[in-house]
């Protein structure tokens, strides 16, 4: 039997072949200014219509503006759409007949799907950056350091993201099919990450700092507490463990503390779910890959 192995085994990480994956997932987005549209209006939609509605209603959530504490998820919400949409993509891939050639060549898979997670990863950031542009606006000023450290913190998303994407795509018959697929993951990693309402915390309303101390009392006495004008909420316990399972939720955690300076999680947490969860879906979708070369 001969010792000579196939180069795709032999030398799993090929830079040029991660370099035109990557570089063909920006040359698509380039080319689909629908995404940078969607981007746009899922920022004007959650950020300026959502944040300045509901911010008439309350005064602030731990000290922000409701504008301010959902601008995070804003930019997360976009980074999810973003990378799905790139996952998207494989299906797509393999009705034309793009993604057989990729397959029944001797490119190495690690290399193939690495290039494809880091351009999911690319356009993920690009479209997260959007809601940056609005950061005046709403009184958000993160330096130029919490900008780095947000870019870093959408990119290792973006990635974990494309990553599981990857997977749902490459067991999906129809581009359809993921679709409805992609429609159901968005939305709960979105609404169970502390997106658009906190763990916990003080949230401050209109005319909660006039309310009479026997008013006060009374609500106390109701099992409703008020602290320095502001409402003490926190989630249900059954709400709290989903949201504590979701991944999606550290990573927002770690960007709103890069962006805004406040955490509600610990941060060896958040910087633990971050450093792995990247590393376990590159690995999931090369794998996913892989089987889809063997088909």
């Amino acid at each position: 039997m001969s010792a000579t192995r196939s180069p795709a085994r032999a030398f799993p990480l090929e830079p040029a072949v991660v370099w035109v994956m990557w570089r063909r997932e920006l040359l698509r987005y380039a080319r689909d200014r629908s995404q940078v549209f969607g981007g746009l209006s899922r920022t004007v939609l959650w950020l300026v219509i959502l944040g300045f509605g509901l911010g008439a209603s309350f005064r602030d959530i731990e000290g922000y503006t409701y504008a301010q504490y959902i601008f995070p998820g804003v930019i997360t919400l976009n980074v999810l759409f973003a990378a799905l949409q790139s996952a998207v993509a494989l299906v797509w891939d393999r009705e034309v007949g793009l993604l057989r050639e990729v397959l029944v060549s001797p490119a190495p898979m690690f290399s193939v799907a690495l290039g494809k997670l880091l351009g999911g990863a690319s356009v993920a950031v690009l479209q997260g950056s959007i809601p940056l542009l609005f950061a005046p606006l709403i009184g958000v000023n993160p330096g130029l350091g919490g900008l780095l450290l947000a870019w870093g913190v959408m990119a290792l998303l973006g990635l974990t993201v494309t990553g599981f994407g990857v997977f749902l795509a490459s067991r999906m018959a129809t581009f359809e099919g993921f679709g409805s697929i992609s429609n159901g993951v968005i939305q709960p990693l979105y609404f169970l990450s502390g997106s658009i309402f906190p763990l916990k915390g003080i949230i401050g309303g209109v005319g909660f700092l006039d309310l009479p101390d026997a008013l006060r009392q009374e609500l106390e006495r109701l099992g409703i507490h008020t602290i320095g004008g502001g409402w003490v909420v926190q989630l249900p316990l059954w709400l709290q463990v989903l949201v504590y399972l979701n991944p999606v939720t550290y990573f927002l955690d770690l960007l709103r503390a890069v962006s805004l300076h406040y955490q509600q999680l610990p941060m060896a947490a958040d910087l633990a779910v971050v450093g792995v969860a990247p590393v376990l879906t590159t690995l999931l979708a090369t794998a996913a890959m892989g089987r889809m070369r063997r088909r």
